[in-house]
């Protein structure tokens, strides 16, 4: 990822399992996005009061679109290599 754009962060979850699951998405709709966490959480495996939660990042121009993405996942509408998210589930 090209770190001089801003990054923002679109979304906190907690281990990091699950962050590289919504990583792994998100890069799959050619969206540079990367998880960042304390270790401590990661080493012991806890997520309990903050301890083990992960955040998403992204550049601040795909932020719109990787929060599209995510409220598709959600909804159980997004497929993978679905560039906006909105794929028709009947189709």
């Amino acid at each position: 990822m090209d770190h001089a754009s801003k990054e923002v962060e679109i979304l906190r979850t907690a281990g990091g399992v699950n962050a590289d699951a919504i990583v792994a998405a998100l890069r799959g709709s050619g969206i540079p996005a990367r998880a960042h966490g304390e270790a401590l959480g990661a080493v012991f495996g806890l997520t309990m009061d903050g301890l083990g939660e992960v955040a998403i990042l992204v550049p601040e121009e795909h932020a719109e679109q990787a929060r599209e993405i995510l409220a598709a996942a959600e909804h159980g509408t997004f497929e993978l290599g679905d560039p906006d998210g909105t794929a028709d589930p009947e189709a």
